[in-house]
């Protein structure tokens, strides 16, 4: 009910509004100023009209009589006597006017008109003011703003006549009489304010809507007697106006503007918090800059022949007139600099000062305008314009400070130190306004409000989200708890009391700001260390990898019956020393930074360097041993610095984890509603586990498309699969992708190929379709389709039909001097062009090549589906994650976007290669997140992950590119035997010591090298078994067996040596390793 009574209150008020408009004319000629108020007369009906409809609706409503009824119905009285008496009379004045031969008696009757037409607006006015009532004291300070804007447009008009006098064509009203109304009706709105502000603040009743602080900011800033004091200067400027002393009443209208903004100020709520009162600074700067701008675009204009003949034809000078215009201009653009220098005071009072000289510059340039100076006042516009680019440009640094304060941990500590020096002066200057209130009671009000200002800022402060810092915390409750006795002492009237608490603020704020710069410090530190230590890591990984090539060459020759020169080893393993003993040497130095700070990282990263000077001095054996053309010692102890320097590399990656996890911490410590480490870390597990599934089913893929190795006479591995070579036809080879992986859309095309060939028309057909649907991303229909081959292609095997004939033209050659032997070519089978496995194949065969691209595709399509689903989990971890981790959850998320797309073109290899790198991303963002959670953890956190390298080393047979690679990081020490033919990134050369690094882990033997084992290790310790391989190697002979034993006890170290015997048993024995 009440807003419809606003409602209607409002429709009236701006009825009112419009009538008094109306009533202001301008018009000399009687006639149209009766037709005017013929329409005033109307308008008035109107209103009275919809006054009573109200008050109609309230009785329908049964309200009960109240203020405002009230004052309906005294409204609608008197706009019916207006209408029915005052209107009337002016309008038979406006006819005796028109009637009137002579014109002295026009002239009086239509001044009669005139007067009782003010005397109308008068009483229209005061309608108006008893409608809009103040109801706060915002609403106050937004009347005195338009009250002040007002003013600077009377000012306008004031000085126009000051300087360029018109020529008299006024009838009756000239400008200093209209000009006097004006400023008379301004007067009036000013006085009502006042008026109304005085019963907000006086009113037992109405003023405890109003707190203790808004009463006490009214007090200080002595808005009540000032405000008098203005509605008595206006009045002297109505008469000056009247007087026609258009100069005084120009400058006297100046300070009234000025101060009606400095009211407005006072009364207005401050903004609730630093940032809203920075931008709202950085609004109003901006809306000076733009009238400064256009002040100067227009400055720099000539006057034109249109503007000059016009001026001229005035009686004027083009100069002055065109000066005029432009200081208009000017003057606005300064009231608003002056507007944004208030605004800036309190949030940034570094910028209110950068703020005065703008606005004297621009008080110059409005002086030479006025003059017609318009060159001389380009100088003092430039100067302005400049301060106020330099203040806009502080205002937008502080205010990009706040926002990255919200996020940035060093940014808030940073923008704290700053805020509480800003505290230590305002509280000094409160101090001082305290002893000013001593000495004269009269300053009580202004020392109440200093110190009550300041101590609203400190709680701010207290209230910043902050990274956690006790000392800075304790400091500031202090200073709160001082600062609150020193405002009960003001409240009590004794100033002298207050000094001694705030003395002790003063003293709490300067340990806070001692405490926080300490704090950035320690976080700038912080940072510059993980650089460091990531940087370290990094070279330790290359080295790692390159001491692991030489250890492969070390090997490689070693195996070489004609025992080559090992100088050029040797030289690689000589470039090596340096770089090493650098990163041992860096590692010491940061640890020897943190051995107060932080004895604990001091002491792990003293382990990890350590480590590197092992490694160091395994590097010098090496290299002696290589030196001397013993490249077996060499080799071995090549890898054992591989080794060492990998342990370190881990152990410095531990320490970025730990420091991580603490910059984690203090950014959901900034955003306790948004970040959420914990469930950020849930997130991270899911996105983890589902890029390892996803490449576990991308490499099943990949495998699925290759081809069966080639043996030679004896069962045994060519020498061109040995040196990593795949299988090739003498016009043809297997179909590979980037980096020597199977396209599975090729090979599928093949297949239709091959079909086709076999006069298999249903098959070719839906192979065709399938490999079609591949190149789409389409796998489910792939899937179809490929089902169909296959169906086809049995049906085909199991009726021994081909028509034209079982083989292909070139099917059963018999093999040539390259079908066996060095190249290893073929199955035994003819060699062709197509898939490298023979031209011509039976269906069976072919069935084979189907089910094996089916079964790859199938594996395809659930890697995509894991893909997917890591995909989605790692945008939710985005949402609650700290700034710490995104960058690696950007960097997994990209790698997985990437390894769709070649998902969905048929490429696994390169997509497992992509989803186990974002799978390494996504477990350092885990362990970071972890110990954001549980910094006391320490080293051992979250290293689940353990790298695998699988860069085996052995001799005699083995596939040349074992499966190696693996994503298998436990923290289990058991060693695994596992025999296979798997295939992979790894060395597997002889016996396939596949040397797995997960922590103490090892996996022995030509398997797939995958330290997982059997399990999908979820940061959790391994079981030490290790997935065994798929027992091709004890097919072997009895004489291949010893053979392969020999060179295991000439070729690897002795601690291995045991373990291959324990192997040998467990074949023997048809037992597998790690088997009950």
């Amino acid at each position: 009910m009440a807003a419809g009574r606003r409602s209607r209150l409002f429709a009236i008020l701006v009825l009112v509004g419009a009538t008094t408009s109306i009533a202001v004319s301008k018009d000399a000629d009687p006639a149209k100023q009766r037709d005017e108020q013929k329409k005033i007369k109307q308008r008035v009906d109107e209103t009275a009209r919809r006054l009573g409809s109200t008050l109609d609706a309230m009785s329908f409503q049964r309200l009960t009589p109240t203020v405002e009824r009230k004052m309906l119905d005294r409204m609608v009285t008197e706009f019916r006597g207006l209408s029915d008496n005052e209107i009337r009379d002016i309008l038979g004045k406006l006819e005796a006017a028109i009637a009137a031969t002579n014109p002295d008696t026009a002239t009086a009757a239509q001044k009669e008109a005139v007067a009782k037409q003010r005397a109308v607006v008068e009483q229209l006015r005061g309608m108006l003011f008893k409608l809009d009532i103040v109801r706060n004291l915002d609403e106050a300070a937004a009347r005195l703003d338009r009250a002040a804007d007002t003013q600077l447009n009377i000012n306008v008009e004031t000085l126009t006549n000051a300087r360029l006098p018109r020529k008299p064509g006024r009838v009756v009203i000239d400008d200093r009489e209209q000009l006097g109304i004006e400023e008379e009706d301004l007067r009036k709105e000013v006085a009502s304010v006042i008026d109304q502000v005085a019963v907000l603040v006086n009113d037992p009743v109405i003023s405890k809507s109003l707190s203790q602080e808004q009463k006490d900011r009214i007090a200080a800033a002595e808005v009540l007697p000032r405000g008098n004091r203005l509605v008595a200067e206006i009045d002297v400027t109505v008469r000056t106006l009247r007087g026609a002393n258009f100069t005084d009443a120009g400058e006297r209208q100046r300070r009234h503007a000025k101060e009606l903004k400095d009211l407005a100020a006072a009364l207005r709520t401050p903004p609730a918090d630093r940032l809203t009162a920075l931008k709202q600074a950085a609004d109003k700067v901006a809306k000076a800059l733009d009238a400064q701008t256009k002040v100067n675009n227009d400055a720099a204009e000539k006057v034109t022949k249109e503007e000059e003949a016009k001026a001229r034809k005035a009686g004027q000078d083009p100069k002055v007139v065109k000066g005029n215009e432009l200081a208009n201009q000017q003057t606005k653009a300064e009231f608003a600099t002056r507007d944004a220098r208030k605004a800036a005071e309190q949030a940034a009072p570094e910028v209110a000062d950068l703020l005065k000289p703008a606005e004297n510059n621009q008080w110059k340039a409005e002086d030479a305008l006025r003059e017609g100076k318009v060159e001389e006042a380009k100088k003092p516009q430039e100067k302005a314009l400049e301060d106020l680019k330099t203040a806009k440009a502080e205002l937008d640094r502080q205010i990009a400070a706040a926002e990255m304060a919200k996020q940035d941990p060093l940014a808030a500590v940073k923008q704290a130190a700053e805020r509480v020096e800003q505290l230590i002066k305002d509280q000094k200057d409160a101090a001082k306004k305290a002893e000013k209130a001593e000495a004269n009671p009269n300053k009580l009000a202004d020392a109440k409000v200093a110190q009550k200002d300041v101590s609203k800022a400190t709680d701010e402060v207290r209230e910043m989200p902050l990274p956690p810092n006790e000392q800075a915390k304790a400091a500031l409750d202090k200073a709160a708890e001082a600062q609150k006795q020193a405002n009960e002492k003001l409240d009590n009237k004794a100033p002298a009391d207050a000094k001694q608490p705030q003395k002790e603020a003063i003293k709490a704020l300067e340990e806070a700001k001692a405490a926080l710069d300490q704090q950035a410090k320690n976080i700038e530190e912080r940072r510059a260390e993980i650089a460091k230590l990531e940087e370290i890591k990094d070279k330790l990984e290359q080295l790692a990898k390159n001491e692991k090539n030489v250890a492969k060459d070390a090997a490689k020759a070693a195996a070489d019956p004609k025992k080559p020169d090992t100088a050029d080893v040797a030289k690689k393993q000589d470039d090596l020393k340096e770089p090493t003993k650098n990163a041992a040497d860096a590692l010491k130095e940061i640890a020897d930074k943190n051995k107060n700070a932080d004895p604990m990282a001091a002491e792990k990263i003293n382990d990890a360097a350590k480590k590197v000077d092992d490694a160091n001095m395994k590097q010098d054996g090496a290299k002696k041993d290589l030196d001397m053309n013993m490249p077996m010692a060499g080799g071995e102890k090549a890898m054992e610095a591989a080794k060492k320097i990998e342990d370190a590399a881990k152990d410095v990656q531990a320490q970025i984890d730990q420091k991580k996890g603490q910059e984690a911490k203090d950014q959901a410590a900034l955003q306790p509603n948004k970040v959420d480490p914990m469930n950020a870390a849930e997130q991270v597990q899911k996105a983890l586990e589902q890029a390892k599934m996803a490449a576990e089913k991308a490499n099943e893929a990949n495998m699925a498309g290759m081809p069966p190795p080639m043996m030679g006479e004896k069962g045994m591995m060519d020498k061109g699969m040995m040196a990593g070579e795949m299988p090739m036809g003498e016009k043809g080879m297997q179909p590979m992708g980037e980096k020597g992986m199977p396209d599975i859309a090729e090979l599928q095309k093949q297949i239709a190929k091959q079909a086709a060939d076999q006069k298999l028309p249903e098959a070719a057909k839906a192979a065709d379709m399938a490999a079609k649907a591949i190149e789409k991303g389409d796998l489910p229909a792939a899937i179809e389709n490929q089902q169909k081959a296959l169906d086809q292609l049995k049906m085909a095997a199991e009726k021994g039909m081909m028509e034209g004939g079982m083989m292909g033209e070139k099917g059963m050659q018999p093999m040539g001097e390259k079908g066996m032997g060095e190249k290893g070519m073929g199955m035994g089978m003819g060699m062709g062009e197509g898939m490298g496995m023979g031209m011509g194949m039976m269906p069976g065969e072919l069935a084979k090549q189907q089910q094996q691209v089916l079964d790859a595709t199938k594996a395809l399509q659930q890697s995509q589906q894991a893909n997917n689903a890591a995909q989605a989990a790692i945008q939710q971890a985005q949402a609650n994650a700290p700034m710490a981790v995104q960058m690696q959850l950007q960097q997994a998320q990209m790698q997985l976007q990437q390894a769709q797309m070649q998902l969905q073109q048929g490429q696994p290899g390169q997509a497992g290669m992509n989803q186990e790198g974002a799978a390494q991303a996504l477990q350092q963002a885990l362990d970071t997140l972890q110990a954001a959670q549980q910094p006391g953890m320490g080293m051992g956190m979250g290293m689940g992950m353990g790298m695998g390298m699988g860069e085996g080393m052995g001799m005699g047979m083995g596939m040349g590119q074992g499966m190696g690679m693996g994503m298998g990081m436990g923290m289990g020490q058991g060693m695994g035997m596992g025999m296979g033919m798997g295939m992979g990134q790894g060395m597997g050369m002889g016996m396939g010591m596949g040397m797995g690094t997960a922590q103490q882990g090892m996996n022995m033997g030509m398997g797939e090298g995958d330290m997982q084992g059997g399990e999908k290790l979820k940061n959790a310790g391994s079981t030490g078994t290790v997935a065994t391989g798929d027992g091709t190697f004890i097919k072997l002979r009895d004489k291949q067996r010893e053979k392969v034993q020999q060179g295991a006890d000439t070729q690897f170290p002795a601690e291995f040596r045991e373990l291959i015997k324990q192997y040998n048993v467990n074949i023997k024995n048809a037992k597998p390793a790690g088997g009950k």
